[in-house]
């Protein structure tokens, strides 16, 4: 029902427009359009800071993916662009912006001004974002524009931070093709792609398509990951989880070490004493700091004149896959288990609890595999009335599924197998231990090292589930809109834009039967659930022009989600060009965030790396959804000015303040863990921090309860520069341009009456942000002329600090890197690039987490080299 009501919605304004279609005498001729972001009229862009990536230059940046296009905006900060399979487990493949860090739902996504859907699957914080990943071709790109300031009032819900608008190619002159190879050290990826447009039924179409694939870039590629570079400190990659693992003892009322733990046959296995009680495992060399990777999409553009009318149709599909390493079997989390006295290799003559995994680093990595299949069509329908007024009908309707398949552990058939009743032929209810069919597991080292009952292959097997889940999320809107001059006078008019919008989004997983019942002893339970939502928003918006030289935005939005009683997010702005060169604008607005269908029905289960009584640990946690979840709701103030000192020179500054309160977020375990900590410190009893946690018989921690909640607030207020110029110089033509974004205050506010808490400069690891910066500059300088055209790009990133609690040193570094890319045009419209991404091959800057580095700010990859062909025919 829910799918055939999205292919309805867009389906009738295809069809009307077809309608229009036959009955139009008129011949086809070029209709332009104008995409605006930051407004619903024409020209209203000029009010609002917007930052535009043209073409060319992201070209010149040596972007493959639409991963890597968050680097080039420093008003962005904390996306989660790359794979951190210890962070990140449930996204991986996935890309978002999140413009002032203030949330990867926070942004607002378009392609040509319309919405897309979220991802069907949520980061582990439970943020539900677009994933840029699967929007569009790179080759279809015409520019990318960012408005920074909140917007809200223009287009609803999730425009909190700004909006982020895809615009794309049309009426394509030249079709053209282009292959690029890079390689790094460990790595290589390739992408071919193609556009070309064609007269159809007195339309322009314009087809795209790409083909993009990586190869894994592993961890033991590289130095700066490896525990044992560090002396294997407990904040690098290593486990007390080990395989040979440790057993609680209850006859002595702790830990020992397997016996086999120093044999030299386990090369990742470790004591860091003789007193040891734990068997420890350096994971350094299991997981990808870049994932294999291959992408697949394909998308189309029609537009003709119907008419007085303009038919605009696309379609755009997108299928991924990536297969992204890990530890060869996960800690065992969720349960305690009991390996009896009776286990023949049980060596120390007592029940004991085993603390450890499955499989050890001789079995090698395993392998987690995400698959996306993403679909959009999108339909408009603009006409004028009598009097200059024009009219718009669009619909969309766009989903995103998601297969994600993760091998564990499952429980009961692990329980069974340590007390000799394991292998799929065994019935554990009538069988006998170690009989027949009926094996034992055997969990010690030696069944490694062959002094003991060694475990077959396929034993193994039958130990092992997966993750299953099958999930999706949609979208469909419904928008009209019409707009003209409503007042005109010497010197001065008015011009108007009203309109409506519908939503209905759906988000829902599938997870598998050993995840619903809680078998599996790292992914613990999880239950599978729908949602959905349903919006209806009324806008309103005026430019006033008061002669030349000023320019006002008065715009207005109500919105309603699921019957509520509806938020109101106005804005006002202007513009007052002082003199020819100088231009001051100033913009306020509210707005609003709708908790997300996954916030208030969904439950998401995680495994944190937290710090717990001296150790970092992995711990099983459950957050639960709530569907009395308020809003978020947020305030914007910008202040700005644009000048023009001489010919060719332009530079801008724009100062901005953010408030933001009411933020739904995934509660801190850390946070929950230290503060259960403090209340048995002081002697308390039954407190909710203690209640939310579960602990084995021999204290490790097992498990914490987590929720969605309204935080209280964010304030954050900073500046942005911008200077660009560009003259004719040696026969070509010259430029140079440079971006930089100052954040003075990320001010957070946990909970009502908690102190605040500055999240600038930080990693935020202990609080609801994510990593950022301070001061981050991107420069660029370039020369084309007479066939040639050379590039250089610097990225800037200020030193800042790291919060992860158990690390001895807090400092991360500042970073430069910069990026060459020279293009010969060789003749008969045939292009060569040549590009370096990190000239100098700089390692990111040391950061003590898991693997060196902090992967929110950083890129592991080091100096990659390009080679690239463009053919226009």
């Amino acid at each position: 029902m829910a799918r055939r009501k999205i292919l309805m919605a867009t389906a009738s304004v295809a069809w009307l427009a077809g309608v229009c279609a036959v009955q139009a005498q008129e011949g086809p001729s070029r209709v332009d359009d104008i995409v605006v972001t930051g407004s619903r009229i024409a020209g209203g862009d000029r009010i609002a800071p917007v930052e535009t990536l043209e073409r060319n230059v992201i070209a010149a940046s040596g972007v493959a993916d639409a991963s890597q296009l968050v680097r080039l905006i420093t008003a962005n900060s904390g996306s989660e662009a790359q794979v951190d399979q210890l962070n990140q487990p449930q996204s991986s493949g996935t890309a978002q912006f999140n413009l002032r860090n203030l949330g990867l739902g926070s942004t607002l996504v378009l392609v040509d001004g319309q919405r897309w859907t979220t991802s069907a699957v949520v980061v582990t914080d439970g943020s539900a974002f677009v994933d840029i990943n699967s929007l569009v071709p790179m080759i279809a790109l015409q520019r990318v524009e960012v408005a920074r300031d909140g917007a809200s009032a223009v287009y609803g819900s999730d425009a909190v931070a700004g909006v982020v608008n895809f615009i794309t190619r049309y009426n394509v002159a030249e079709p053209e093709i282009s292959a690029k190879y890079a390689v790094a050290d460990g790595s290589e990826e390739s992408v071919i792609q193609a556009i070309g447009g064609f007269a159809l039924l007195g339309g322009d179409l314009t087809l795209a398509a790409s083909h993009f694939h990586r190869s894994a870039l592993s961890t033991d590629e590289r130095d700066f990951t490896q525990a044992d570079r560090y002396g294997r400190a407990s904040w690098t990659a290593v486990t007390s989880y080990g395989q040979p693992g440790s057993y609680y003892r209850p006859g002595t009322g702790g830990y020992a070490p397997d016996p086999a733990c120093d044999n030299p046959a386990f090369d990742a296995a470790y004591r860091n004493s003789a007193g040891d009680a734990f068997c420890r495992l350096d994971y350094s060399d299991f997981f990808d700091l870049t994932p294999e990777e291959t992408r697949t999409q394909v998308f189309a553009d029609y537009r003709r004149p119907v008419g007085d009318m303009s038919l605009s149709l696309q379609a755009a599909w997108s299928t991924s896959e990536t297969r992204a390493r890990q530890t060869p079997s996960l800690p065992i989390l969720a349960q305690s288990l009991t390996v009896p006295a009776s286990h023949p290799d049980n060596p120390f003559g007592e029940d004991v609890l085993f603390r450890g995994r499955l499989l050890g680093a001789e079995a090698g990595a395993s392998t987690a595999v995400f698959e996306y299949e993403t679909w959009r069509l999108a339909a408009g329908l603009d006409g004028d009335f009598a009097g200059g007024w024009t009219w718009s009908l669009a619909a969309t309707a766009s989903r995103q599924h998601v297969a994600y398949d993760k091998p564990d552990v499952i429980g009961s058939a692990l329980r069974n197998a340590l007390n000799g009743l394991g292998g799929a032929g065994c019935d554990a209810a009538t069988g006998a231990p170690g009989v027949g069919a009926c094996q034992y597991f055997n969990p010690f080292g030696s069944a490694y090292l062959g002094t003991g009952t060694a475990n077959s292959a396929e034993l193994i097997d039958s130990l092992i589930g997966s993750t299953g889940l099958r999930g999706a999320s949609s979208l469909i809107t419904a928008d009209a809109s019409t707009g003209g001059q409503a007042l005109a006078w010497a010197g001065g008019r008015v011009d108007v834009a009203l309109g409506a919008q519908y939503r209905r989004s759906v988000f829902r997983h599938d997870w598998s039967d050993l995840v619903n019942a809680g078998e599996l002893l790292t992914a613990g339970f999880s239950p599978d659930f729908e949602g959905d939502q349903q919006t209806l928003a009324g806008f309103a918006e005026a430019r006033i022009h008061l002669g030349d030289r000023i320019e006002a935005q008065l715009a207005g939005r109500y919105e309603s989600y699921d019957g509520d009683q509806g938020r109101f997010s106005p804005k006002a702005a202007v513009r007052w060009d002082v003199t020819d060169a100088l231009a001051l604008r100033a913009s306020w607005g509210q707005g609003f965030r709708a908790p997300s269908v996954y916030a208030q029905s969904g439950a998401q289960a995680s495994q944190p790396s937290v710090f717990d009584r001296g150790a970092f640990v992995f711990v099983n946690t459950l957050t639960s959804g709530d569907a009395d979840l308020k809003p978020e709701k947020s305030e914007s103030l910008t202040f700005g000015a644009l000048w023009r000192p001489i010919e060719g020179l332009e530079l801008g500054l724009d100062a901005w303040r953010f408030d933001y309160a009411d933020q739904v977020v995934k509660e801190s375990a850390q946070a929950i863990i230290d503060q259960a900590a403090a209340d048995t410190a002081a002697g308390r009893t039954g407190t909710d921090a203690q209640s939310r946690i579960t602990r084995s018989a021999g204290g490790a921690l097992t498990f914490v309860q987590l929720y969605f909640v309204n935080a209280s607030s964010i304030e954050t207020q900073g500046i942005d520069l911008a200077a660009r110029y560009g003259r004719d110089l040696w026969g070509g033509r010259a430029s140079a341009s440079a971006t930089w974004t100052y954040v003075d205050r990320y001010d957070i506010r946990l909970s009502d009456g908690a102190a605040q808490v500055s999240g600038v400069g930080s990693t935020n690891l202990n609080n609801i942000g994510r990593s950022l910066p301070r001061n981050r500059g991107e420069f660029a300088l370039s020369w084309s002329g007479g066939g040639h055209a050379l590039t250089g790009l610097v990225h800037y990133t200020a030193g800042y600090r790291n919060d992860r609690s158990g690390i001895n040193d807090t400092t991360i570094a500042s970073q430069t890197t910069v990026d060459l890319l020279y293009t010969r045009t060789l003749g008969l419209d045939l292009d060569l690039a040549l590009g370096l991404v990190n000239l100098a091959d700089k390692a990111p800057p040391l950061a003590q987490y898991a693997f060196g580095y902090d992967p929110v700010v950083a890129d592991p990859r080091g100096r990659v080299f390009s080679l690239g062909l463009t053919k226009r025919f």
